[in-house]
């Protein structure tokens, strides 16, 4: 691209009419190399170039080039290594920092540049900072005289002690866990700042952003996630009415904050026909903004009629043809601005009256435990204590050699999957049961988003670690199944059970990790295919296939197919309510 610019100009990136003719330069410098040809036409119909141009004297380039990469990459379905260089390429060619310095930029060097003061409405307040993982070290005490900054694109959040309130029609009980939601709703200069435009019919930094669909929404989270590290979602229906109505310090009032709704809304009566600048009307108990007026707010539940019974964190429907949204605006009556009320529309609807609020969970159930494995060299298929049992495919047993590696303590649980790809795809349903239903290329989404999510390299094991680590690694104790010759002690399986069970519930292996005989298959990272007798160090299965592997047996399998040697496949695209995963990361 720099050949290009020095040889015609740097106008060339830039003027509409000029896009074909760059697209056949580009074929002309890059004439053996098709994926690079693609990357780069992408490029230029993205208009990479200009979105660089803005801001190649400012201290917003290293920010820009990020949101450019994971756009390419997240939204595009581009490969992340190209996207890369393509991005690079193009920062080098128009005189930004070098391609180096923009891969190697911390995530402290962007915040440092994209500091401002937050917003005092109190004599003191609380901050949100998922840092840490225990509540009293998230939360952050200030004055008025004291200074603290934050990122223009995050939101300042309240924690929300989990608690139980009623809901009306049909009246029953409802219970959310611990939770924090945003202090505000999120203004339009939060949202030009990760996505670069303002959709907003009415304009104002400090005013809610609106004309914003749920689908919209989703993206700004997705983007706004690898932007911080953080695990920003919509909040559940139940969790923004427990919110609205003031918590555990609930004073019962009709609209969220008072009987008075004048004190704490802007709707027909008073908003002179537009939105207002947020955090101007009084807060509720737990000194939350605009939980009643200024813009209607998205929530992550389908819309649908109430359950009459008792519920714990309720997520709604599991389908449906609208989403939730919640509070009323600023066109809105008296009487769709309770705290009650709710509405409805099609995700892909988008106007004037409606934004969002953002919440977060006040853990991060994310992230999987993981155990260390020590490496090292063991017998791999078909060992004499399998005995009969053994299928032909677990022979020849040949020696195998592992480097040391870390797996996942359990299974991946669907409160993760969720965490991360708000669905969940499994049968049978309970936060802390194993995902399951979700092929294996379903499981390599949910790796690269949660890797961009982290910063971390999480993989599916290969076979041959997931072997190592099932028989207990170096300190294996020889055993039949997963930590034990009785299988009934460590494994969910035909005998014990007619559908899965929270990980964790019976025994661990010598390495401490559970599950690893029964409740769900696991995928593994190869091909499926016959074993070698030949010696081997880290083996990756083999080069192609039609399978990929599976192991560990599952809630419907007998105690067979619970050993530790058990060797099975299906296709990458196989969803089944006995199949799901744990992850791995190499020990660097």
């Amino acid at each position: 691209m720099k050949k290009i610019i020095d040889e015609h100009g740097g106008f060339v990136l830039f003027a509409k009419e000029n896009k074909s003719r760059l697209s056949g330069m580009i074929g002309d410098y890059f004439p053996h190399d098709s994926k690079m040809r693609k990357m780069l036409r992408i490029a230029v119909n993205e208009n990479v170039a200009c979105r660089l141009l803005k801001v190649k004297d400012s201290d917003d380039a290293h920010l820009e080039i990020k949101k450019l990469k994971f756009y390419l990459h997240e939204e595009c379905g581009l490969d992340e290594s190209i996207v890369s260089q393509v991005v690079d390429c193009f920062a080098f060619a128009l005189g930004l920092e070098s391609a180096g310095s923009h891969s190697q930029t911390s995530k402290s060097d962007i915040e440092s540049k994209q500091d401002r003061t937050i917003r005092k409405d109190a004599a003191s307040e609380q901050v949100f900072d998922s840092g840490t993982s225990e509540n009293s070290a998230n939360m952050i005490s200030i004055t008025n005289e004291t200074k603290i900054t934050l990122r223009p694109y995050e939101p300042e959040m309240v924690f929300v002690q989990g608690g139980t309130f009623d809901r009306e029609k049909p009246i029953h009980k409802v219970t959310v866990s611990d939770f924090y939601i945003g202090k505000y709703e999120v203004t339009q200069a939060q949202w030009k700042a990760v996505m670069g435009n303002n959709p907003s019919y009415f304009k104002g930094e400090e005013l809610p952003v609106e004309c914003v669909s749920w689908d919209d929404v989703q993206v700004f989270i997705r983007m706004l996630n690898a932007l911080t590290g953080k695990l920003y979602r919509l909040p559940t229906e139940s969790e923004w009415e427990f919110a609205a109505r003031g918590g555990n310090k609930s004073k019962g009032c009709k609209y969220s904050g008072s009987k008075n709704l004048e004190n704490v809304a802007w709707y027909e009566k008073n908003s002179n026909k537009q939105t207002h600048p947020v955090g101007t009307k009084s807060p509720n108990e737990l000194d939350i903004y605009d939980m009643s007026g200024n813009v209607w707010e998205w929530c992550s539940d389908w819309f649908g009629e109430y359950s009459s019974k008792t519920e714990t964190n309720p997520h709604g429907p599991i389908s449906g043809s609208s989403r939730v949204f919640r509070g009323g605006s600023w066109c809105s009556n008296a009487f769709s601005s309770r705290v009650s009320f709710r509405f409805g529309n099609y995700p892909g609807s988008s106007y004037n009256a409606l934004g969002f609020r953002l919440a977060c969970s006040s853990s991060h159930p994310v992230e999987p435990e993981m155990v260390f494995v020590q490496g090292g060299t063991f017998m791999m298929g078909a060992t004499p204590e399998q005995g009969n049992d053994c299928f032909y495919n677990e022979k020849p047993a040949y020696k195998v050699t592992i480097s040391d590696f870390f797996i996942c303590k359990y299974v991946v649980t669907q409160d993760q999957w969720k965490a991360v790809m708000d669905n969940n795809p499994s049968h049978f349903k309970g936060e802390k049961l194993p995902v399951e239903q979700v092929s294996w290329d379903d499981v390599q989404v949910f790796i690269r988003k949660l890797n961009l999510l982290t910063g971390k390299e999480y993989r599916l094991p290969t076979e041959a670690e997931w072997e190592f680590a099932a028989r207990g690694g170096n300190k294996s104790k020889g055993y039949k199944y997963s930590g034990s010759n009785n299988v009934g002690n460590v494994a969910w399986y035909y005998d014990n059970s007619n559908q899965t069970h929270p990980v964790g519930t019976k025994s661990p292996n010598e390495l401490g990790i559970y599950d690893m005989s029964g409740n769900v298959w696991e995928w593994c990272s190869d091909w499926y295919g016959d074993y070698s007798s030949n010696a081997q160090t880290n083996p990756q299965g083999p080069k192609s296939g039609s399978q990929r592997v599976n192991r560990g047996g599952s809630w419907c399998y007998f105690a067979r197919y619970a050993r530790v040697s058990v060797h099975s496949g299906n296709q990458p695209d196989a969803r089944i309510n006995i199949l799901g995963f744990r992850l791995a990361c190499s020990s660097k």
